[in-house]
């Protein structure tokens, strides 16, 4: 009789071990996303360090200068397995740095608004997600100027919507999807309500933090930067890192993949 009460406890501590194993392999893997626009004109060594600290699984920033890239290679490579870079125009640079293993790449011209787009497909422990990393038309004339009780700024927003319109194009369909980056507009903008209600985005931030502010220059404030996703991603937490040396501040968010592609 006592042999079999140990035998029984011995099964049944096998079951319970075995049980946590599944427990914790089966358990989704959370997403860490960070977008920062770190300002082309003053580039930082701490600005790498704000970006390590972060330690987001996939990093998205624009206005980034070949300054920027030595930079990252120097004190971000051993963190992040994939980094690139590509500069354009001034402000107009994007990168993207990754831990995880790169699938597609495709970088995009733009001849509606002034900076290029970059698509590009990540292959995470929950599955292939697509990003797209995006730097839409600042509310300014060509001479740097908002107009007449900022006209230019609510010009640019029907702007946005022909540039993301273009962009889209280049995306999958029913994948799970990021766009993010620096809108240049409002979470009330017309791009943002453009890609909520017509084609079923939600904004990450507004879903955790409506005030925040992410950029700031001198007196004025607005809620530029956004990190977009669709309804196969369940966004659990965002916020802004009120820190750094840029006019933008870094947006952070925390995802779940609630429908996955090519998971093994």
């Amino acid at each position: 009789m006592k042999n079999t009460i140990l035998s029984l406890l011995f099964l049944y501590c096998l079951a319970c071990n075995a049980s946590e194993r599944n427990l914790s392999t089966d358990s989704p893997q959370k997403i860490k996303i960070l977008t920062y626009n770190v300002n082309y004109g003053n580039p930082r060594i701490e600005t790498m360090k704000i970006i390590d600290s972060l330690d987001a699984d996939i990093v998205c920033l624009q206005e980034t200068t070949e300054i920027y890239e030595k930079l990252a290679t120097i004190y971000l490579s051993k963190k992040y397995n994939y980094i690139s870079f590509k500069h354009c125009c001034n402000a107009g640079g994007l990168a993207i740095l990754s831990k995880f293993p790169v699938v597609r790449n495709e970088y995009l011209n733009n001849d509606i608004g002034w900076f290029p787009a970059w698509v590009i497909e990540i292959k995470t422990p929950e599955g292939a997600v697509q990003l797209l990393n995006v730097h839409l038309k600042p509310g300014l004339n060509r001479l740097g100027k908002v107009g007449f009780l900022g006209k230019e700024y609510f010009k640019a927003q029907k702007t946005h919507i022909s540039e993301l319109g273009l962009f889209l194009k280049f995306l999958t369909e029913n994948y799970p999807t990021f766009i993010l980056g620096d809108f240049n507009e409002n979470d009330k903008g017309k791009a943002i309500k453009w890609l909520i209600k017509i084609n079923g985005y939600k904004d990450s931030l507004s879903q955790f933090d409506k005030k925040s502010n992410t950029w700031k220059w001198g007196i004025l404030k607005g809620r530029f930067d956004h990190i977009i996703h669709n309804n196969q991603i369940k966004c659990i937490d965002a916020s802004v890192c009120q820190c750094g040396f840029s006019d933008h501040f870094p947006v952070v968010g925390v995802y779940m993949l609630t429908s996955s592609q090519d998971k093994k």
